[in-house]
């Protein structure tokens, strides 16, 4: 599975993508020799709507021109041949990146509030900053409006 790391530019996308299950990190600097680095070292694809950047570094760097999100996504999509695994959804926290860890009910009892931990059974916790995912109803609008990227030419 391709690994990514979105500049500031593309920060809304970023997360998009990490909901996707894609290992997806944000770079909002404009240091773009680390950037460079970072990508070329842990075999990331760079995306930007920095086309000097991508002009200058096409053996890492993915030009990104459309300017709103959703655009966006369907443009990574399609220049990248990106598949929906539907096991891959919301595996990762879709702020720090990081590979969420299934959590039984009685662990996140104080970190949920108390109508979620009455109405739902299953939860997720990133390791690292430790948010508590749970399958509520925004999730079914997530997941509608990703297979729409994916099936929309």
């Amino acid at each position: 599975m391709e690994k990514f790391i979105v500049d500031g530019m593309l920060g809304k996308a970023g997360r998009w993508l990490r909901l996707m299950g894609y290992d997806t990190l944000y770079f909002n600097t404009n240091r773009k020799a680390e950037l460079l680095r970072i990508g070329r070292k842990e075999g990331r694809i760079i995306l930007t709507r920095d086309r000097k950047l991508a002009l200058s570094n096409p053996d890492v760097v993915i030009l990104i021109e459309s300017e709103e999100t959703l655009n966006q996504l369907k443009e990574i999509i399609c220049k990248l041949s990106l598949t929906l695994s539907e096991a891959n959804l919301f595996n990762r926290c879709s702020i720090c990146n990081s590979v969420l860890e299934s959590k039984i009910k009685e662990e996140i009892k104080n970190f949920v509030p108390e109508y979620v931990y009455s109405t739902k059974d299953r939860f997720s916790q990133c390791p690292s900053c430790k948010k508590v995912y749970w399958d509520g109803d925004h999730c079914k609008g997530i997941k509608r409006t990703i297979e729409k990227l994916f099936s929309s030419p």
